[in-house]
């Protein structure tokens, strides 16, 4: 696949935990796509890159409800305040708060739609066949596509930038949690 890797400072956690748990699952992103040869990865890569962008987006909801006095970038102190008291914590709810409170809107208008097509790929982990989407085969083998799995990556590099340019901690509590590590389409 045409990919670099690369890392991206991405001083968006809260919790200490999940930035080092992300840390991890950065590399194991990077080293099952070094190893996918013929697609055999696609599905775990797929996981692996809805999974960072979760944890990403919720890091911005949990610094909003636990960190009052260090505020989160780009999100208004009223939207903060309602945040505060929400339970987010399903990849849907998440992203449908990201859509709520704008989070994404200067990625483009497809931006919430695409975090919810690739959350319907993510939760066919559970290799039910009652997970259904729209024009997608019922075949795995045929669902999780090199292009498909290239536009998932792209994604995971994507959104994971924009939270690092737009939504980072202050300048002098950064760098507890290392860079991660990524692919990205060259």
């Amino acid at each position: 696949m045409p990919f670099e890797f690369d890392t991206l400072e991405c001083n968006i956690f809260g919790n200490f935990k999940a930035g080092d748990n992300a840390g991890y699952n950065s590399q194991l992103l990077c080293d099952l796509v070094e190893a996918n040869e013929d697609g055999k990865f696609n599905k775990p890569i797929v996981l692996q890159a809805a999974s960072l962008i979760e944890v990403g987006a919720f890091q911005i909801f949990y610094r909003a409800q636990k960190y009052n006095l260090e505020g989160v970038p780009n999100v208004s102190k009223e939207d903060q305040q309602k945040i505060e008291n929400k339970q987010i914590d399903k990849f849907a709810v998440i992203i449908d708060n990201l859509k709520k409170y704008q989070i994404l809107d200067g990625m483009g208008a497809d931006i919430y739609e695409d975090l919810h097509t690739l959350r319907k790929y993510r939760n066919k982990i559970h290799i039910q066949s009652h997970v259904d989407i729209s024009n997608v085969a019922k075949d795995e083998d045929r669902v999780f596509t090199d292009a498909f799995t290239q536009w998932s990556i792209d994604l995971n590099w994507r959104v994971l930038s924009h939270f690092a340019e737009y939504y980072s901690r202050p300048e002098h509590i950064r760098g507890f949690v290392q860079p991660l590590r990524l692919p990205k389409l060259y």
